[in-house]
């Protein structure tokens, strides 16, 4: 497979899955930040509005006890107001002198054992002291520190927070942490203390509760959907990949998948298992669509796939291909077994439709240790298939060394031939045609030759079915037409007399509706009489489309060359087109004057088309004459023209000049 459609089904494939797996995190991180925040900031909140309240409940208590005097003030006047406010635990009133001048308990906390810090608290006035009794924990140290408080204040660190759990069970508003803070508010030269009980309520905490849960459920919302996401995307893969690998015909796995499991299967493979790629083709596929239809064509490929699939092995793969064509990688232990599976393959994929017959052809490549690749494999595979003959009886072929020289000899071919014609390694050869009646020339044939500058001279048979195969030939065509024109401008300068030449133009280009003015304008340019030029085709391509064929062989005529079929009776010949062309010539194949015991009946044949000619006002033309009695029935039979080795081979143009120097 090549990179860029590699890295296509890799793109096509991966969907990131970290950047959904990052985002999860950082919005769980950001969903705790803010949940701990909004925590932190609330608590501190409260623990101010609870050291205000308290603060406020000090100064009103020392206010009331200075309304009336404090000699006035008894403790059922503070009892009075403690049940109002359950915060107070005890009142003591001190001097300058740290005497207690009035308590509710005689009972005043030691001055000395109290650690001061000072800090501000900007609302509430200048005229108080806070006092926490000694020996505190730091953690309320910690958030003691971090309420704000006015000028002038005394702060001091006190008892541990104290847990009620039995209240907390039993009634509705209960602390869930407390602690007893003594608050020293100095009013008309004395010392108020007031014990105050300060306490987080489980009410207090009440929407921290509710904000946490929001949070949490918020958060949770967020990580279901993101974990959702994340498996989507992993879902979303599956189905990719599910899709990517699925044959659009049989619902199985497609070629794709094929040649990836089967080329890392060889590559682990080390040895341990004979595999041989075996190419399946099921001959006249498309006639059985046209009985039948596309429909019932495609779930036919379908039951051939499931039937093949159900036989295979565990470390064997199969796949659609093309048309009917299936890859099967099989394992086995020798040849024997392996052509028995084959026939075991054929015999399945007959019963299919029993009621049916239908033909298939194998083509085999072993996998030796040096071939990890599946493509290459199949494509050895289909190659042997192809060179198999249509009216062959055999139906397995096995690529093997020679055919693989084959293919390095096309691919050579294929790679030079652009080269070779413009350095003009293609030359013109010419075989001489003799006339019957005055036995000297009378016109010749133009034969391509390949002169290789490290192969040498290379026979037609060895390039042209290649170059017919690619459309090369179409070059090619053009190339030996201009190369005739111009060696008959040659002799045409040099005072030489003319005769016609015959070009070969191959059936590819009588597709073309403007060949005739095309092949006038490369003759043209030399100003070489039209009569000269004799342009050969075979009758195959009267098969092809006979009508624009008809009507190029007319305009041909008209510009005035002469046109031949060439190799009449070598193919399905057809007496309609003799019938519906208007050719000039006609070439009686060599096949009918070969043969120890159709000789006879080659020769009647050739009489009778002969006599045909003749009528239809056509020249007669036998070529691959060999033998002194060919030419003597020949003759006597009035064939015009013979081209044979029993006169002269193919020779280049320079051997051409040297043995007919009257021309």
């Amino acid at each position: 497979m090549s990179y860029y459609k590699e890295k296509r089904i890799r793109k096509l494939k991966k969907k990131r899955i970290w950047p959904s797996i990052l985002g999860l995190f950082l919005i769980a991180i950001i969903l705790e930040t803010i949940v701990f925040a909004f925590l932190g900031l609330y608590v501190m909140d409260l623990i101010d509005r609870k050291f205000h309240d308290s603060y406020k409940s000090s100064y009103n208590i020392a206010e009331l006890m200075f309304s009336d005097g404090l000699e006035n003030f008894t403790a059922e006047d503070l009892e009075q107001y403690i049940y109002m406010d359950n915060k107070i635990l005890a009142v003591s009133v001190i001097d300058s002198n740290n005497e207690v001048v009035w308590s509710n308990n005689n009972y005043k906390p030691d001055i000395n054992d109290i650690r001061i810090y000072y800090d501000q608290l900007g609302i509430y006035g200048d005229n108080f002291e806070l006092i926490i009794e000694s020996d505190g924990r730091d953690i309320f140290e910690e958030l003691i520190d971090e309420v704000a408080l006015s000028d002038d204040v005394l702060t001091c660190i006190g008892n541990d927070f104290i847990t009620d759990g039995q209240r907390l069970l039993t009634e509705r508003n209960v602390p869930i942490i407390s602690s007893d803070i003594w608050m020293a508010i100095y009013y008309e030269d004395y010392y108020v203390l007031v014990l105050n009980e300060i306490s987080v309520l489980n009410n207090d905490i009440y929407m921290v509760v509710i904000t946490i849960v929001l949070m949490l459920i918020l958060s949770l919302v967020f990580i279901i959907y993101y974990i959702a996401s994340i498996v989507g995307i992993i879902h979303n893969q599956k189905r990719i990949t599910k899709v990517l690998y699925t044959d659009i015909v049989t619902g199985g796995y497609n070629w794709l998948y094929f040649t990836k499991k089967g080329d890392k299967l060889l590559k682990k493979n080390k040895g341990k298992y004979n595999y041989a790629m075996v190419a399946v083709r099921m001959e006249k596929y498309r006639s059985f669509c046209t009985c039948f239809g596309v429909k019932e064509g495609e779930e036919l490929l379908e039951n051939f796939y499931w039937s093949l699939k159900r036989i295979i092995k565990k470390k064997e793969f199969m796949a659609h291909h093309d048309e009917a064509d299936f890859g099967i990688l099989l394992t086995y232990l020798d040849e024997e077994e392996l052509y028995s599976r084959i026939n075991y393959i054929e015999q399945v994929l007959k019963n299919v439709v029993p009621n049916i017959k239908m033909y298939f052809r194998f083509g085999v490549c072993i996998a030796d240790s040096n071939d990890r690749s599946v493509d290459s494999l199949y494509n050895n595979s289909i190659t042997a298939l192809d060179l198999l003959a249509e009216d062959s009886e055999q139906k397995i072929t096995s690529y093997d060394v020679e055919m693989k020289k084959q293919q390095l000899w096309e691919r050579k071919v294929e790679n030079e031939m652009d080269k070779a014609l413009v350095t003009r390694q293609f030359k013109l050869y010419l075989q001489p045609k003799y006339s019957t009646k005055e036995e000297n020339l009378a016109g010749a044939e133009a034969l391509v030759r390949w002169v290789h500058p490290e192969d040498g001279l290379i026979p037609p048979n060895k390039f042209i079915p290649i170059f017919e195969r690619n459309g090369f030939i179409l070059q090619l065509d053009d190339y030996m037409i201009e190369e005739v024109a111009r060696q008959q401008s040659k002799w045409l300068g040099e005072g030489k007399e003319l005769f016609p030449i015959s070009v070969n133009v191959s059936r590819a280009h009588f597709t073309r509706e403007d060949l005739a003015g095309h092949i006038c304008g490369i003759v043209d340019r030399y100003n070489v009489p039209h009569k000269f030029i004799e342009l050969e085709l075979t009758e195959s391509a009267f098969f092809d489309d006979k009508y624009v064929l008809i009507d190029t062989v007319k305009k041909l005529r008209e510009y005035g060359f002469i046109v031949s079929m060439d190799d009449f009776g070598a193919g399905y010949s057809s007496l309609n087109s003799l019938k519906e062309l208007s050719i000039d010539v006609l070439k009686i194949d060599a096949d009918f004057f070969r043969g120890v015991d159709s000789v006879e009946r080659g020769m009647l044949i050739v009489s009778e088309v002969i006599d045909l000619a003749k009528k239809l006002d056509m020249k007669i033309v036998a070529e691959g004459i060999e033998s002194k009695e060919q030419v003597d029935f020949l003759t006597q039979q009035e064939c015009d023209l013979i081209q044979g080795y029993y006169y002269a081979k193919p020779m280049s143009i320079d051997e051409f000049e040297e043995k007919y120097k009257e021309i």
